[in-house]
């Protein structure tokens, strides 16, 4: 998936063709356990749960189009990417 440190242009050291494409068929059909499934615990999986998953599907295909005002909406909304990138991840220093 794109999304890679908050720029939805940019891919992530993990991102795969097949992951991607699993992502975008479970924000079109509005379908959480596949992404959740697919995303195997990483990213966004702390902040997007059943409750809120279509409003982050929706600001992720927007994004994905270029216009970033819904998925900034809902990372402020959720506290999401507030870390920095200190220690939330699973990085070297574990």
């Amino acid at each position: 998936m794109f999304a890679y440190r908050g720029d939805a242009t940019v891919r992530s050291p993990n991102y795969t063709e097949v992951r991607h494409q699993t992502n975008l068929t479970a924000f079109q059909n509005n379908d959480y356990k596949s992404w959740l499934a697919n995303m195997n615990g990483r990213g966004a999986t702390r902040f997007v749960n059943e409750s809120n998953f279509k409003e982050f599907a929706t600001a992720q295909v927007s994004a994905q189009k270029g216009d970033s005002t819904s998925i900034n909406a809902f990372r402020a909304k959720y506290g999401m990417g507030q870390g920095n990138g200190n220690g939330t991840g699973r990085g070297m220093n574990r």
